[in-house]
């Protein structure tokens, strides 16, 4: 298990992880959150390439900086270093650095139908990202941490990918993936992980992230504003008009539809379904709210 214990990052304009605990247990979480939110620089401190200024990260209960944790870790980055030599080269290379299954490589290699000759430096993102998730995935570590995974890739390549990442957490592995494509991982991630600006936004089981929210879509046939429905008692979270229709989120009451149709002159009004990414920045906006600063 990975244990973060009230981390403090802190570079010299930016405070990028700010008290934060959280842990990380077998199989896939998703780690979500804007730019800036402090994903890939948790990362980094977890893999010991960056000490905490307060705090301390465990794993299986060494420290992160001492040669046990760090040689059941594989950190890959949201855009590794690419030599100049073929694939095989590529895997020569981390060799002689990690444990790595060379027949589990190869393999997914071919699967993504990488040319073989080619110097990976020469590469498109895309293609380098799937050489990297390949020596990720034939790694022999029992932790991997893939930052911005999907990045750049088509949507078969993602669904070959995604189906290696299961199989391997199934065979024990503990695997986090930080990504802005919350679609990619909603269906394959067993928790999320919310951070937003280096704190623990929320965190919870696939099913459960969003459950406090119930969204709306109106029209009245009256002037509604945010604090009219604030007016009957509803924690507004989200409020947006678009045209004629009015979107609107509220906090931890899916009784509310009556009452709010009730109150004004309602020509519609309906619940409908939050999608992932609005989900995430719902459980943003809330947590800045609550640290009071909303504005941010």
């Amino acid at each position: 298990m990975i244990e973060v214990k009230n981390v403090t990052k802190r570079f010299p304009s930016v405070v990028a992880i700010d008290g934060l605990s959280v842990a990380f247990q077998p199989g896939i979480t998703g780690l979500v959150g804007q730019n800036g939110a402090g994903k890939s620089t948790l990362f980094r401190t977890i893999a010991g390439i960056y000490l905490p200024q307060e705090g301390e990260i465990l794993i299986d209960g060494f420290s992160a900086e001492t040669k046990e944790a760090k040689a059941k870790v594989f950190f890959l980055p949201d855009d590794p270093f690419a030599p100049r030599a073929p694939i095989q080269g590529v895997l020569d290379f981390y060799r002689g650095l990690f444990d790595v299954d060379a027949e589990r490589f190869t393999r997914l290699v071919r699967t993504f139908g990488l040319p073989m000759d080619r110097s990976v430096s020469t590469f498109s993102k895309g293609m380098r990202r799937q050489v990297f998730i390949a020596l990720s995935l034939a790694m022999n570590v029992d932790y991997l941490l893939l930052d911005e995974a999907f990045d750049g890739l088509d949507p078969l390549v993602i669904e070959n990918i995604k189906d290696e990442i299961v199989q391997s957490a199934e065979a024990g592995k503990t695997i986090v993936i930080s990504s802005h494509n919350i679609h990619a991982l909603q269906k394959i991630v067993d928790r999320f992980v919310i951070l937003s600006k280096g704190q623990l936004a929320n965190e919870g089981e696939t099913g459960d992230i969003g459950t406090e929210f119930v969204k709306f879509q109106a029209a009245f046939g009256q002037s509604v504003e945010r604090e009219d429905i604030e007016s009957l008692g509803f924690d507004v979270v989200s409020f947006r008009k678009v045209g004629s229709v009015t979107h609107f989120v509220i906090l931890g009451n899916k009784d509310a539809l009556d009452t709010i149709r009730d109150a004004f002159n309602t020509l519609f009004i309906e619940n409908v379904a939050l999608e992932p990414d609005e989900i995430v920045m719902l459980e943003m906006a809330l947590a800045r709210r609550e640290g009071g600063n909303e504005d941010a």
